[in-house]
């Protein structure tokens, strides 16, 4: 079986059907994905994670944040996520200290339940210097605060280096078949028994299959047979969200 770890199942195209060798984690980023979330993993039974992710924090108004917490309690999810830290999308301070209030939330709800994070970060392009308030390297930002905790850094876009640090600390870096350099140097520093791969479908790949191309991209890597990569990140999957 392939485990794509990351995905949005919900927003998929009507019609969509998943293949039978394929297990998805579905993963929510607002009160309204959370809720689609829940019922997409409950139909299939599939894993899920449920989270506010950084995004929303600043989109929306937070004032029904002990709601959406609660429905997450009730929800009784396989991790919490995506949450994090996002300075592509903060415009300003304010909008960097409503990310970290609610990143903060999310961490304090994932320790009260004995849960791991699914970890988004991105950090500001360097082009954008002019935002006023918005640090520019979210991944170290957000390895500040994850000290002792589970995590897999989803979606991972930060160096070679800081893979090295997340796995150090413990944490878990996923890939999607999007390739680069820093990519490549990535995986090939990170140890197989700590790499997922996933699509982010459907925004980054179109469905949970392109989680075959993120099998292949690691295994052309490091000189590995796909069938091996496959079976080592849907472990990795499964002991980490516990399925």
């Amino acid at each position: 079986m392939l485990v794509d770890s990351h995905t949005h199942v919900y927003d998929i195209k009507k019609g969509y059907v998943l293949p039978q060798d394929i297990i998805p984690v579905v993963v929510g980023y607002s009160h309204g994905s959370n809720r689609k979330t829940v019922e997409a993993a409950r139909q299939g039974g599939y894993p899920f994670a449920l989270g506010i992710a950084p995004q929303t924090a600043i989109r929306e108004d937070l004032q029904g944040l002990d709601d959406w917490i609660a429905f997450i309690k009730e929800a009784k999810p396989n991790a919490i996520g995506e949450v994090g830290l996002d300075y592509k999308w903060a415009k300003d301070g304010a909008d960097v200290e409503k990310e970290l209030l609610v990143f903060k939330r999310m961490i304090g709800l994932a320790d009260e339940m004995g849960l791991p994070l699914v970890i988004h970060s991105r950090d500001r392009p360097a082009a954008e210097s002019g935002k006023e308030g918005v640090p520019e390297n979210a991944v170290d930002d957000v390895l500040g605060y994850l000290g002792g905790k589970r995590f897999v850094m989803h979606f991972f876009s930060g160096s070679a280096g800081q893979a090295q640090k997340a796995v150090a600390m413990g944490g878990y870096i996923s890939m999607t078949h999007m390739r680069s350099k820093e990519r490549r140097n990535v995986i090939n520093t990170v140890p197989l028994d700590r790499l997922m791969v996933e699509t982010d479908s459907p925004f980054v790949g179109r469905t949970p299959e392109a989680a075959r191309d993120a099998v292949a991209y690691i295994a052309e890597v490091k000189g590995l047979e796909p069938q091996a990569v496959e079976k080592a990140t849907a472990d990795n999957a499964r002991i980490f969200f516990g399925f």
